[in-house]
């Protein structure tokens, strides 16, 4: 099931910009900071966020499994969210995610409620890790973006 990338502003949620794939391995700090970053300067959320990214990956991994880490920001830092957005860090030599291998981490900020769809949605597209590893093999943005888009 595919499913809109659409706030209710009608801002896109995902933009091809905010797909990265990176080459280097990195920390699970650098990570989150990478993805927040995008988010921060997409405009989608205000630099305090980040660090709320942080306290919800401290407090209860974000790591999910299937190879997918989402980070999203703990509840104290709701008022930092300016619109639902999304960043993508495909790493495909993989992070130590707290000894798992994360290997798509996915930035997430949900105004008004929009998280809970969003990461339920994402759930649904990243269900079978055969989807995960086809993205992260082909290294290919367009083939993300049309993945989480269509």
């Amino acid at each position: 099931m595919k499913f809109s990338f659409k706030s209710k502003k009608a801002n896109p949620i995902l933009m091809k910009e905010n797909i990265i794939i990176e080459k280097q391995t990195m920390t699970v700090k650098e990570a989150i900071d990478k993805v927040g970053v995008m988010l921060v300067d997409s405009g989608y959320v205000k630099e305090g966020y980040i660090s709320g990214m942080h306290r919800r990956d401290e407090d209860l991994s974000v790591y999910l499994g299937n190879l997918l880490a989402i980070p999203h920001g703990v509840h104290d830092v709701k008022d930092e969210i300016i619109a639902s957005g999304m960043a993508v860090l495909i790493v495909p030599d993989g992070i130590d995610w707290h000894g798992n291998t994360a290997k798509v981490i996915v930035g997430l900020a949900g105004k008004d409620g929009e998280h809970m769809a969003i990461l339920s949605n994402l759930a649904t597209v990243f269900a079978e890790l055969e989807t995960v590893e086809k993205l992260v093999e082909a290294g290919d943005i367009d083939l993300v973006y049309q993945t989480l888009t269509q």
